[in-house]
């Protein structure tokens, strides 16, 4: 592990493709434009993460300088006040980067946009050929135990989904009644699941031999198992397919702050972004305006784009956190 004493900027990504593509789309033309050393590490989950960072900052270290952080993450860090918060001013390429994906915190800015995916409806195309592009599905018996689904509600954001199915939108889950009537709903979908997956590593492979022919997944990881022939599909959803995102954030310990400020604002350029969902197959990070990605590409990694997406109510995971999780335990798991 890095800390201060080192003047190489260590960079948390996620592992495996996305390291690997990032360090070649993203760190080494950074380092070869600004001549400041840059190293990737392999990041475990944002849960695992959070603790590593908590105990580090406490004691004053930074195993890290920066990191993507998923959305929940972003807040539960800024509750133990882990993140530096930047000025507004503080970053050129801050404007290209859609707003909803600027965190703003303390009169200031503690998250950047890094890169974003959706959670679509996929299947085995040798399995199912029709194409399932509906969250009703979910409930559909002709489905019963065939159906992968992410295992916690902070990542399968399925409360989210029953919401807008099954009431009208998301305003239900403001109180914790509303909330309860959800879970209700959402038992309908159990009879469906086959399994719930913590790794979706677990699912691609039982997607990819057809033991279980379909279910949710990340539409960049999809189309990466395309790319290598596996038979299958990613559908955008007719409802709106979920939109997450990781966003750049700064250990409040690291002694590498300009470094980082540098990184960070290099990183949210149109250009970069562009790269980065070319080679991932992720959804850029600023404005589609901004972008030069050719509209049948675009079409590819973001589907109708995010204004029909799906956006996780985040806050619900912070608040609510223990709360929820029993209650995902006992209506989901059972």
């Amino acid at each position: 592990m890095l800390d201060g004493g080192d003047d190489t900027l260590t960079v948390a990504v996620y592992g495996g493709v996305f390291q690997d593509v990032m360090d070649e789309d993203l760190f080494a033309p950074f380092e070869e434009e600004t001549d400041i050393s840059v190293e990737s590490e392999a990041q475990p989950t944002s849960e695992e993460a959070l603790t590593q960072y908590e105990n580090a900052v406490g004691a004053g270290d930074a195993p890290v300088d920066v990191a993507i952080m998923a959305q929940t993450g972003v807040l539960q860090g800024l509750n133990s006040d882990l993140w530096h918060i930047w000025d507004d001013d503080e970053f050129e390429n801050l404007e290209y980067i859609s707003d909803d994906l600027v965190g703003e915190a303390d009169g200031g800015i503690s998250s950047i946009g890094a890169l974003s995916w959706y959670i679509n409806l996929v299947q085995n195309t040798d399995v199912i050929e029709e194409p399932i592009d509906s969250w009703e599905a979910l409930w559909d018996d002709e489905y019963e135990d065939t159906l992968g689904l992410l295992g916690y509600a902070s990542n399968s954001f399925l409360l989210e989904v029953t919401a807008e199915v099954h009431f009208d939108g998301q305003d239900i889950l403001d109180d914790r009644d509303g909330v309860e009537e959800v879970f209700e709903e959402l038992e309908g979908v159990t009879d469906q699941a086959n399994f719930w997956y913590e790794n979706e590593a677990e699912f691609q492979q039982r997607l990819r031999d057809g033991e279980v022919p379909a279910g949710m997944l990340y539409s960049d990881i999809t189309r990466v198992m395309q790319d290598d022939g596996a038979p299958v599909q990613s559908n955008f959803v007719q409802e709106g397919s979920i939109l997450d995102s990781g966003l750049w954030v700064t250990l409040e310990t690291s002694d590498l702050k300009e470094e980082a400020r540098e990184f960070i604002d290099y990183a949210s350029q149109p250009s970069v972004q562009d790269e980065l969902a070319q080679g991932l197959y992720t959804s850029p990070t600023v404005e589609r305006e901004y972008s030069e990605i050719d509209d049948d590409f675009y079409e590819e990694v973001a589907g109708p784009g995010p204004d029909e997406a799906i956006t996780p109510k985040y806050e619900l995971y912070v608040e609510e956190e223990d709360w929820v999780s029993e209650r995902w335990e006992q209506f989901i798991i059972g």
